[in-house]
């Protein structure tokens, strides 16, 4: 999900991402004398279904922050002072009191953090989330509260009850329940400790922008509406920055391999040194807690509970993909350098600065296919609305404006997606970059419901050109990437569950939660789609044959981009694999660039501190690749079928998204597959594009 939340990391890693539930606004609930106070559950469920993502200050938002904690406070001392035989009301009142404190604390709170133009309301947003981190903590070391859940009879229980009760009692001990008093504490304390420090890492990630300062002459080659919109500033120079609209283009159209080496050399010190005493405070931090839980690492404790089970199981399975990625990527790098001898016949090494506009130069001359004029067909406008389009026939929803929704800038968009005449889900899109705003690309869920009578909300948070032909043109790439993120958004809007806000997708495997989205790329490659809304200014729509080329070339550069993955894996794996006091930030990341990479580096960067993954997901960036490899196993029932075929779709939507995390991932891939997943069509993929040699 590109996983922009840490802290909602953190509270997952504590077993509690038990998650919320939203309906039409409804007046703030302030936090009144426990005697004037309604039933404890009715005056939760009417804050869950109250939504305020754009509070008008600070000090409000950091009242309702107060109020809806405060109200969890209640809930959880309730929990906590009860006797008798405990049943299915602890475990749904458990599931209420997740549900609130992440609805106002996380869900809400880390939207606003992160996206809110108002720096002091972005930092209550912090506040609040710092806040609501050290309750989940509380509450997932509860002593009282898992004693109590642990003498429920789970024979008596529905299946659905059954197996949430094993599943949150499993997340109670991973967290340090049944430790002594005195190492509850220190567990207490570590999270504190880990919540602030990934408050100030992902603050430095969003509030620092690298730029470089160019000559106009130096766009020669760009496009014509990016070079309209980089004018010069008053001294004559043209800023480029390092926010994905400005680097992509230069990157891929630039033939000045001057200005694309400073502009990658600023990508690679961004956030730098700002970031390293946080990274560096993460891997000790962390360490220091698997330490007290039992654990030899962190890579152990995190994916213990995850598809893969083991840090050990990860390096085979990284390994597997490294052999298959390979031998195309030995060929296309071949392919890349016999490019660049055509300019430089005695050039012996390549730059990663020039790897992307070297292959644009290949998909012209081998593919007959020209990036610029693919663009032509992707304005903002039109690919929004194309998407829409497309959910809407493949899964039977309508998507329609969401009126008078609490939007926090005026270029946000708000939408409600209804099935058969019935809400099922809002969103927002905040899909362009201003200062201060989250710099990549995720979903953001606000509600994970529902439990009262709302809906699931969530937002995207994108950075990508704003409008029509004129200003908003699109990378394809940037298209994938718009499709994939809406992915993660329809899984939050179909998972929405009728009794338990913890079962939503919220809580499934990680391992698994990227394969639908990256199962959904695909349709940005198919012709009936892009046919529906890809058009140029002079409203043509885009010619087949211009989407076989893309389709012909699609293949060339997934051999060096997969291996660039694994730079990132690995190093992820590294970081909480080895005792902090042996990690050489630079140096492990550098080790696995110089195995794994064919091209020369950026020298002296430190890219690790601009990567929030190493928050968010910590030792499990490998889940990227993990979920590929599923993805490519799920689709291959659409390859059979038809892309647009509905009833697939609407089996895969019934069978994989809507169950949330009801069942464990495997069980879902099985419902859908009718057999266990295998990674092996994904390996055949790498496999065949070493055989790629282009249309020569």
């Amino acid at each position: 999900m590109n996983t922009r939340n840490s802290l909602l990391a953190s509270a997952a890693l504590a077993g509690f991402i038990l998650l919320g539930a939203c309906a039409t606004s409804t007046p703030a609930t302030e936090l009144v004398p426990a005697a004037e106070e309604p039933a404890l559950r009715e005056t939760a469920l009417l804050m869950i279904a109250d939504i305020d993502t754009n509070p008008a200050s600070a000090a409000e938002f950091a009242a309702r922050c107060t109020g809806g904690l405060g109200l969890s406070e209640r809930i959880l001392t309730d929990l906590e002072g009860r006797a008798g035989n405990a049943g299915i009301a602890d475990l749904q009142d458990l599931d209420l009191l997740s549900n609130l404190v992440y609805s106002v604390g996380l869900g809400e709170a880390g939207l606003i953090a992160e996206t809110n133009p108002d720096a002091d309301i972005r930092s209550a947003g912090e506040t609040c989330q710092q806040q609501a981190a050290n309750l989940t903590t509380r509450i997932a070391l509860s002593r009282p509260i898992y004693d109590r859940l642990a003498s429920i009879d789970a024979s008596a229980l529905d299946s659905r009850s059954a197996w949430l009760l094993q599943r949150t009692l499993r997340d109670y001990r991973r967290a340090g329940v049944d430790e002594d008093d005195a190492t509850r504490e220190k567990i207490v304390a570590l999270n504190a400790e880990l919540t602030a420090i990934s408050t100030e890492f992902n603050r430095n990630l969003r509030e620092i922008q690298g730029s470089i300062k160019v000559a106009p002459e130096a766009l020669a080659g760009m496009p014509q509406d990016y070079i309209d919109a980089h004018a010069p500033g008053g001294d004559g120079l043209v800023t480029l920055t390092t926010d994905y609209p400005d680097t992509q283009p230069v990157f891929t159209y630039s033939p000045n391999d001057e200005m694309k080496k400073e502009l990658a050399r600023a990508n690679g010190l961004r956030a730098y040194p700002e970031n390293v005493a946080p990274l560096r405070g993460l891997l000790e931090k962390r360490y220091e807690l698997a330490s007290l839980l039992g654990y030899p690492n962190y890579a152990a404790y995190i994916t213990e509970d995850k598809m893969s089970g083991s840090p050990e199981t990860v390096r085979t399975f990284l390994s597997e993909v490294e052999a298959a990625a390979r031998n195309a990527s030995e060929i296309e790098f071949a392919r890349l350098l016999a490019k660049k001898h055509e300019t430089e016949p005695d050039a012996t090494a390549i730059g990663d600065w020039s790897r992307a506009y070297l292959a644009e130069q290949i998909r012209q001359s081998d593919y007959g296919l020209n990036s610029q004029e693919v663009r032509q067909y992707f304005a903002y406008n039109n690919v929004r609305e194309g998407i829409f389009s497309l959910v809407e026939d493949l899964f039977g929803v309508e998507v329609r404006d969401w009126t008078d929704a609490p939007v926090w800038h005026e270029s946000v968009t708000a939408h409600e997606m209804l099935r058969d005449g019935v809400l099922i889900g809002r969103f927002f899109l905040d899909m362009h970059p201003r200062e201060g705003k989250f710099k990549h690309a995720a979903a953001f869920p606000v509600r994970l419901g529902p439990t009262s009578d709302g809906v699931p909300v969530a937002a995207l948070v994108c950075n990508f050109p704003a409008g029509d032909h004129s200003t908003g043109l699109m990378e394809h790439i940037q298209v994938e990437t718009f499709l994939h993120e809406f992915g993660h958004l329809i899984h939050v809007m179909f998972s929405g569950q009728p009794d338990y806000a913890s079962l939503n997708m919220g809580t499934i495997e990680w391992d698994f939660i990227e394969a639908p989205s990256q199962m959904l790329e695909n349709w940005v490659w198919d012709y009936e789609t892009l046919s529906k809304f890809a058009v140029d200014a002079d409203g043509n729509t885009i010619p087949p044959e211009l989407v076989a080329k893309m389709n012909s070339a699609r293949n060339f550069g997934k051999g060096v981009g997969t291996l660039r993955q694994l730079v990132i894996a690995n190093t992820s794996l590294d970081y909480y694999d080895l005792p902090p006091s042996e990690v050489d930030l630079l140096g492990v990341m550098k080790g696995h660039s110089d195995r794994l990479s064919p091209f020369e580096q950026v020298p002296d960067v430190h890219p690790y501190a601009s990567i929030g993954h190493f928050d968010g997901y910590s030792a499990i960036y490998y889940t990227y690749q993990w979920s590929l490899a599923i993805s490519t196993d799920l689709f291959s029932q659409f390859q059979q079928n038809g892309l647009r075929d509905t009833e697939t779709a609407a089996r895969y939507r019934d069978l994989v998204l809507a169950p949330g995390s009801s069942k464990p991932a495997a069980e879902l891939i099985h419902d859908f597959l009718g057999r266990d997943w295998s990674p092996e069509a994904y390996e055949q993929l790498l496999l065949n594009a070493a055989s790629d040699k282009g249309t020569k």
